[in-house]
């Protein structure tokens, strides 16, 4: 697959020598997040059977260019749709085009359809009715907000409407209330031949289905079976093979009947490595971005520059928070990469190995159903990623992430020398066995005492522990837990020194001992944690309330906000972290004279 701009619009084409085409139309804000590794599946799968495909970022999406994000912005994700058809088409010569989108991408597919390339649609899991779409926006907003700490909460009542960071201005929602894509294709221009629809609900496209029927198109409608494992939040979301197989193998069923051949058998060939185009440069009125492959596994990050930038100066690595692609949930990792050029920083959002667009972990190539958040290939990956930038002459590397991304951050600065400082956003442990499964650790934070403090005083929390429906000892132990370590810190201090093996990331299994270590490393640290963050829970008990005992350390310290919420979705919050980032980052002297490594041609690594 090779990455490749046009106008303004980031995208991958994957390889096929067909003369039948697919484009991909993503899905939007916080879906399109969640369906990528099935969006890269599906072209993959496409690409094994010969035929080419085109899989792209709208507008003001992902990592294409932005723009007005206050206008209505559904014609223009129609024209950008379009605007992929003609690339499809020049890149490879194809004279036929089947759209394939998810949810509102697959809306957008059916309204581009009128393009006369075009013969096809495929359908998956899309939005018919966008009031319904709204009502499902708001109640995941709803269902957020009321999760949130109670300062966080209350902030949300004068905040732009967001759900999950992604804002929907007043215009584009007035314009989905009103879509009814049923209606929309009964007098749509130009319809295609065939449709496939997978519906995650039985009916759910009833009407688009019989709109399309009485225009005498061929519709196949099939459910989505997979549809609920998979559209939910990365950490635990489980890819859709069965459903994206059945609908790469109607494409390829339809290409086959129309040139009136047989159907060719799928090959068994690997998923490709990333290759490089030359014109694929991402131009913001900010930065310049290029996208590069890096270490022996093939890697593959985005280097965002600013335009004025100086030679050397910081990088700061932005990593994958859960299994989220490297553009981040709702492009938050985007807007923080191009929110800190303007401020004359650079930085490198990557993904490791077996997330967005980087290869899997496994040897074969097999991209992995499920995430493996905490991984140790993870760090190696993170490690990798600020070596290279040091290489490139960088005075100071920097590696920054939220929630499981703090942690390969800060567990990659205990074994990666070239990697200065780091940037923890609401850690919530400073270690984390591999093999700890994600439910576990979820079911370990259902006892922080953020969550059990609070319910101390409602009775009803009580009356769940002694019908029997909530266990006692999981919360007895989680008190005895926290009570231990306040006293281990109490005994031990911040500043007294453990013993740590050489090389011993393998050994830092406690809060103390990886203090030390930064300390030791000499790797500035900054540890940032919203006010009512569980992450607090263990930064509480081991160094005093909101850290204070830190302020005996020279390189350790903690910065707890009142409008921080988790994942940084509120727009203030971001901007609170941007503010402590810079003046982090401004603080930091070079440690030493950079080496310079000239840059590879297309910002492939010379290690290839």
């Amino acid at each position: 697959m090779t990455p490749l701009v046009f106008g303004g619009r980031f995208g991958w084409l994957h390889a096929g020598q067909g003369s039948h085409g697919v484009v991909l139309c993503n899905p939007f804000g916080h879906e399109e997040a969640w369906g990528h590794k099935a969006m890269r599946y599906l072209a993959e799968e496409l690409s094994r059977r010969d035929i080419p495909v085109l899989r792209f970022d709208y507008l003001a999406t992902g990592d294409s260019v932005d723009i007005d994000h206050e206008s209505d912005r559904l014609d223009d994700f129609v024209a950008d749709i379009g605007a992929a058809v003609e690339r499809l088409r020049h890149e490879t010569g194809v004279t036929r085009v089947t759209l394939c989108g998810l949810r509102l991408g697959g809306t957008l597919a059916a309204l581009a359809s009128h393009h006369p390339l075009v013969d096809s649609l495929a359908l998956l899991a899309p939005v018919v009715k966008g009031r319904h779409y709204l009502r499902e926006l708001t109640a995941l907003r709803s269902t957020w907000v009321e999760n949130l700490p109670l300062d966080v909460r209350a902030r949300q009542m004068d905040s732009p409407y967001h759900v999950l960071g992604q804002v929907y201005s007043e215009a584009f929602r007035n314009r989905l209330s009103g879509l009814d894509l049923g209606k929309s294709m009964s007098r749509h221009p130009a319809i295609p031949k065939r449709v496939f629809v997978a519906d995650m609900r039985p009916g759910a496209s009833q009407s688009l289905c019989t709109a399309l029927r009485d225009r005498g198109v061929d519709v196949q409608a099939d459910s989505f079976d997979d549809y609920f494992e998979f559209m939910q939040e990365t950490a635990s979301s489980t890819l859709p093979e069965k459903t994206l197989k059945r609908t790469a193998q109607w494409i390829a069923q339809g290409m086959a009947e129309d040139e009136l051949g047989d159907l060719a058998p799928a090959r068994t060939r690997k998923a490709s490595r990333p290759s490089m185009s030359d014109d694929a440069i991402i131009e913001t009125p900010e930065a310049v971005e290029r996208p590069v492959i890096f270490g022996a596994a093939g890697l593959f990050g985005i280097l965002c520059e600013p335009r004025d930038r100086l030679a050397g100066g910081p990088v700061i690595v932005i990593t994958n928070t859960a299994g989220s692609v490297h553009q981040g949930d709702s492009c938050l990792s985007v807007r923080f990469a191009r929110e800190m050029a303007q401020r004359g920083i650079a930085s490198l959002r990557f993904d490791a190995r077996g997330i967005g667009d980087s290869p899997a972990r496994s040897p074969d190539g097999t991209l992995d159903t499920t995430a493996s958040i905490h991984a140790e290939s993870t760090i190696d990956d993170v490690a990798t990623a600020g070596a290279w930038l040091k290489r490139k002459g960088y005075d100071n590397v920097i590696a920054f992430g939220i929630c499981s991304g703090a942690y390969s951050a800060l567990r990659a600065s205990l074994v990666e020398p070239a990697i200065a400082a780091v940037i923890a956003v609401n850690l919530q442990r400073f270690y984390i066995p591999e093999r700890l499964t994600l439910q576990e650790l979820r079911n370990q934070r259902r006892n922080t005492m953020a969550r059990l403090g609070p319910a101390i005083l409602k009775p009803g929390k009580w009356w769940l522990v002694l019908s029997g429906q909530r266990g006692f000892k999981p919360i007895l132990k989680a008190f005895a837990s926290n009570a231990a370590a306040r006293l281990q810190s109490q005994l031990l201090g911040v500043t007294r020194r453990k013993p740590v093996h050489a090389g011993g990331n393998e050994s830092l299994t406690d809060p103390h001992s990886v203090v030390h270590a930064l300390e030791r490393k000499g790797v500035r640290t900054l540890l940032v944690y919203g006010a009512g963050d569980e992450g607090l829970d263990q930064l509480n008990a081991h160094f005093g309330r909101h850290g204070k005992k830190l302020s005996r350390t020279a390189r350790v310290k903690a910065a707890v906000c009142g409008d921080v919420d988790h994942a940084l979705y509120d727009t203030r919050a971001l901007a609170s972290v941007i503010a402590l980032s810079e003046t982090f980052i401004q603080d930091l002297q070079p440690r030493s004279v950079p080496v310079m490594e000239p840059v590879a041609p297309l910002g492939v690594s010379q290690q290839l």
